[in-house]
């Protein structure tokens, strides 16, 4: 399944346009990280698509980032690259411990994740949590009368509180809240003892947003199931106060413009000749994950492993490059995960690898910059997007936007339980639970004819190119103008 199309000439970018706003308003962010990293020679600016999709509009407006450095030490106010102010809360370690690794990360993570790792009940982590959420508010007051009335955007499920703290200390500013996670049935998310006080601090907000329309309805039927003194009409909530918060789906996702920039770059192609001459006939097929339980990992090796042995054939001629980028290593389970990961690479490495032939499974543990990935991207016969549960997945968003740019027929082999698969419908969409029968879609993602395979990724691109990372921005700053339109006091829009 050798790809060898070409690319087009480079363009030069452009600078995406944000509408101004009935009042200009600018943008207060708050997120658990600010977007920078302290690295050996200093601090730097943080990848990720957050900062990709916040940057220009932060600059055409104007505002701030508020967010915890991930260090002792105290970052500086402003960076060079970000066109914006940085506001440092100060989290000792026990609050960390507590807050982010403890109710964050081991009890929210996996609850929202439709508990696919059964989540911890802490008491003491609950206080923490509600004592970080207070210190992002404390942050609000100060923004406010140094610059204004601002759009108040609140990001993800370590801020859950937050929406509603800032309601009672901020009166003039829409407040928008994004759950970058999938959002559980009632009936899950009812076990939760902190339950109210979670989905009263999210309705804090004018608007809560989410990636799926299905993670949407999950939150109005919660709402409407856990608290009887609100009001659902259609996808709206209506409260005692009087106000009206809408709940809408905008799903996130990828600079289609810089990574096609990527894909034309003669170092790139350099690399991915370099590449094709290391694998040479090899099928390559790819998995690109943080290493989390969510993301199926261990799923996706036994299906390699159940299709190496229905397939003979394919031995010595069949490569999986897995790459696991290190993540919360300082948590117990995700410790075991990788011990789990690299016992299964090198069960199917030893059964099934010949003397003189390739490995089935070629591991890299670490972190690769995506300059490196496009390469990958672009190598790629089979991409595995296998997660047990995902917010989006932005990896196969990626992986089609670069196969498409360089007219490429690879093949996207997509969980149905992945936020991207409402949108990619051209993907093999499979259930990762079922082991067979991924290694079923697999085989039949080999064996697809090559004019299918070019016309499913060239309409995915299509797709993703339409709703780019600044469209996703530019929906969600929508809702705060809608809310400006109408006034605060309850008229839905």
């Amino acid at each position: 399944m050798a790809h060898r199309g070409a690319v087009s000439p480079g363009r030069e970018r452009m600078e995406p346009r944000y509408p101004a706003g009935p009042r200009d308003l600018s943008i207060r962010v708050f997120a658990n990280r600010l977007p920078v990293v302290r690295a050996p020679t200093g601090w730097r600016v943080a990848g990720g698509g957050l900062v990709t999709a916040l940057r220009p509009v932060l600059r055409s407006r104007g505002g701030s980032w508020v967010g915890w450095g991930g260090s002792r030490e105290e970052p500086p106010p402003r960076l060079p690259g970000l066109p914006f102010d940085l506001r440092s809360i100060s989290l000792g370690p026990r609050l960390v411990a507590a807050y982010y690794h403890g109710f964050s990360n081991q009890t929210l993570w996996p609850l929202l994740h439709d508990l696919v790792h059964q989540p911890v009940i802490d008491g003491v982590w609950w206080e923490a949590y509600q004592t970080a959420n207070e210190l992002f508010a404390d942050a609000a007051g100060p923004l406010e009368e140094e610059r204004g009335p601002s759009v108040l955007w609140v990001h993800d499920y370590h801020l859950m509180l937050l929406p509603g703290l800032l309601r009672r200390g901020v009166h003039r500013s829409p407040i928008l809240f994004f759950l970058h996670t999938p959002f559980p049935a009632p009936e899950l998310f009812a076990r939760l003892p902190w339950r109210v006080e979670l989905l009263e601090g999210m309705l804090g907000a004018d608007v809560v947003g989410f990636h799926t329309a299905l993670y949407r309805d999950n939150f109005v039927r919660t709402c409407a199931r856990l608290l009887p003194n609100v009001t659902v009409e259609g996808h709206t909530i209506r409260l005692p106060d009087g106000r009206a918060v809408r709940c809408t789906p905008h799903p996130i996702s990828v600079d289609v413009e810089d990574l096609v920039q990527r894909v034309e770059q003669p170092a790139v192609r350099r690399r991915v000749t370099r590449l094709r001459d290391q694998f040479g006939q090899q099928t390559v097929m790819l998995g690109v994950d943080r290493l989390d339980y969510t993301k199926g990992i261990l799923q996706r090796l036994r299906a390699l492993e159940l299709l190496l042995e229905r397939r003979a054939d394919l031995r010595g001629r069949l490569t999986l490059v897995q790459i696991a980028e290190p993540s919360r290593f300082e948590e117990p389970k995700y410790r075991e995960i990788r011990v789990e990961v690299e016992q299964a690479v090198g069960r199917i490495n030893g059964r099934f690898t010949d003397p003189g032939r390739a490995v089935p499974v070629l591991y890299m543990y670490r972190n690769i910059p995506l300059q490196r990935l496009v390469s990958y991207f672009l190598l790629a016969d089979v991409c595995l997007v296998t997660p047990l549960k995902d917010g989006m997945n932005l990896v196969a968003k990626e992986y089609v936007v670069c196969q498409a740019a360089a007219s490429g027929d690879g093949v996207l082999v997509l969980s149905e339980f992945a936020g991207a698969a409402e949108e990619l419908r051209q993907a093999l969409l499979c259930n990762p639970f079922d082991e067979e029968g991924l290694s079923r879609r697999i085989e039949e993602a080999l064996d697809m004819p090559p004019a299918d395979r070019r016309e499913r990724i060239q309409a995915m691109g299509r797709q993703v190119r339409r709703q780019d990372v600044f469209a996703w921005a530019t929906s969600v700053l929508a809702e705060a103008e809608r809310v400006m339109a109408h006034g605060r006091s309850g008229r839905a829009g």
